[in-house]
């Protein structure tokens, strides 16, 4: 096995978090504790990506290395612009396959399998899965896809499992989530003033009829009320309202527009980013008050998150074996 140090969590991700010295707060879930260490050294150890396998090293590290190094510029040019109105296809494919890789490289995946298995039999496991990444990622890059601004002295945090998945509608039914689930949204932090946001879409389409219905009724009553016919304001009213509550949403996934992120929002999604992950919290800040809420007030949170395999490779196999 390698001495090298691996991460779970890429190391430029990681960074993206990092204070003014380039460290990282980290707040380590079990102890309650706050360190400081260097990205190299957070969501890592030795070895983790390869496995021995009849005597025989096999590394994923390599692999892993490349799908990060196709999809850092793009993540960059993201952050640094705060809008997706120049990505291209192939850009979205790149960024799909590296949140599909995140959704299943990290510690928190391999520890939080139901059925334990030894590390010679995951390394079968997770092959199929690697394999499998172009299958998953034609489902998150099918997605429309959000950029979430925050703005102020909100932030988000980077937990060391980030790529998190919750009901649109039903956020507290944690059962059966997948990116190949309809009504299931997904989210990745990308820095403390940003996140990627990928509603499905059976939820995103919905929306964006919901929005152009409410654009033609507003059109009708506006255009019977400039003939003078009577009655209408309270359809008007409505569709107003409507309007106002999705643009920002219906331009952010139509147009790339920056998606504003409310103090709402970002709560959600540090919640999600406590719920799910394995051992670390890391933020550009020392303050851990809400993470430390969220713990105390979900001590079960402190456990590693059950890792449903079998779903996953059953999507892998489903697509594999189709005509």
């Amino acid at each position: 096995m390698s001495d090298e140090n691996q991460h779970w969590v890429p190391k430029f991700l990681v960074k993206n978090f990092a204070d003014h010295d380039g460290r990282v707060f980290c707040l380590d879930i079990h102890t309650d504790q706050i360190t400081k260490p260097a990205p190299r050294q957070a969501a890592s150890e030795k070895g983790f990506n390869d496995f021995e396998v009849d005597g025989e090293t096999i590394s994923f590290e390599d692999r892993l290395e490349k799908i990060e190094t196709q999809a850092a510029p793009i993540l960059k040019r993201m952050i640094d612009e705060r809008q997706l109105t120049t990505l291209t296809a192939e850009d979205r494919r790149r960024v799909a396959a590296f949140v599909a890789a995140q959704s299943f490289r990290t510690k928190a995946f391999y520890d939080g399998l139901s059925a334990k298995m030894d590390r010679k039999t995951f390394a079968g496991k997770f092959s199929l899965l690697f394999d499998g990444i172009a299958i998953v990622a034609a489902e998150i890059a099918r997605r429309h896809w959000a950029l979430m601004i925050a703005s102020g002295d909100d932030g988000f945090y980077l937990g060391d499992n980030p790529a998190v998945l919750q009901r649109t509608d039903n956020p507290r039914d944690g059962s059966q989530l997948g990116f190949d689930v309809a009504g299931v949204e997904a989210f990745l932090p990308l820095a403390p003033h940003c996140a990627l946001y990928m509603p499905c879409r059976t939820i995103s389409e919905e929306r964006i009829e919901r929005y152009h219905a409410a654009l033609d009724l507003h059109r009708v009553v506006r255009s019977a009320a400039l003939r003078g016919q009577p009655g209408g304001a309270y359809e008007l009213r409505l569709a107003q309202l409507v309007i106002t509550r999705l643009d920002p949403l219906y331009q952010a996934m139509t147009t790339g527009l920056a998606l504003p992120a409310h103090p709402e929002h970002v709560e959600n999604l540090n919640y999600l980013e406590c719920s799910w992950a394995h051992s670390a919290v890391y933020s550009n800040r020392r303050d851990f008050a809400f993470a430390r809420r969220v713990f105390r007030e979900n001590p079960h949170y402190r456990e590693v998150p059950t890792t449903s395999l079998i779903d996953m490779i059953a999507l892998v196999r489903d697509q594999t074996d189709a005509p």
